[in-house]
Parts: C-alpha cells; sequence; structure tokens
C-alpha cells in the first residue's frame, strides 16, 4: 500500500473531494464499478471503504444505494447506465430522486422515458427532480 492510499479519505470532506480521491488512490474504473454495483446491490468483500462516500458501514442499504448513486454524479461512465436505470426503478423515493439527479448531471437521454414517468411519482421531491432532469434536454 503506498502512502497515498494509507491515507484514507479525508473524514467530513464533500463528495466531490471524497470520490476524486477515492479516483486517485483506486482507479476510475474501479470506483465507476464499486458506485453503480453499490446501487445495484451488489457489494463484494473487499470492496472499497464506504468512507470514500462519507458513510459508515452500519448504513442501511437503501442509503448505500443512494450514496452509490450520488458517488455517480461526480464519477461517470457510460458502463453505469444500467445501474442507474434500475435507481429510476427503486422502492425507495431517495434512491429514485438520486438517480434523478445523475439523469440530469449526465444529460442521460437513454433514460428519459423512466423519468417521464417519474413526474407522477407518489413522492413530490421524485416528481420535482423527474421535472428538472427532463428540463435540462
Amino acid at each position: 500500500m503506498t502512502e497515498r492510499q494509507s491515507a484514507g479519505p479525508p473524514h467530513g470532506a464533500h463528495p466531490r473531494v471524497l470520490l476524486a480521491g477515492a479516483v486517485e488512490s483506486l482507479g476510475h474504473d474501479v470506483v465507476v464499478d464499486w458506485c453503480a454495483r453499490l446501487v445495484l446491490g451488489q457489494e463484494r468483500p473487499g470492496d472499497p471503504d464506504l468512507a470514500w462516500l462519507g458513510g459508515t458501514e452500519d448504513w442501511a442499504p437503501y442509503w448505500r444505494r443512494v450514496w452509490g448513486a450520488r458517488g455517480l454524479l461526480y464519477v461517470w461512465d457510460d458502463d453505469a447506465l444500467e445501474a442507474v436505470a434500475a435507481a429510476l426503478g427503486d422502492a425507495h423515493w431517495r434512491v429514485r430522486e438520486m438517480g434523478l439527479k445523475v439523469v440530469r448531471a449526465h444529460e442521460l437521454t437513454a433514460l428519459s422515458g423512466e423519468a417521464a414517468d417519474l413526474r407522477d411519482d407518489e413522492n413530490a421531491r421524485v416528481r420535482a427532480a423527474a421535472g428538472r432532469a427532463l428540463k435540462a434536454r
């Protein structure tokens, strides 16, 4: 382990800073894959420490999906599109809302239909995020 890796993520830093550090320490592809797998609920032994997202091991499963999606705001690759599509159909509204933020941030036109469907979501915050995602085009 290098000195850079042993330092770990800076406590209390903004997710943008944390994810930049994760990319520097672990590599872009590793971080994108990890965030996508968090959204999909596919964690593995040996995955990066949740502290790279500002979290802890005692996070509820839906928070892991939310923060995995939030990670994709800052570290993106089109290989994560399937995970974002899954986020838009998640049972928990916070995951759907964050998925819509990713759609907006990366202008994911491939998910426009799914985003449009969420304009009728039961949750007001999801409906608002769907409207913003669609206006970004």
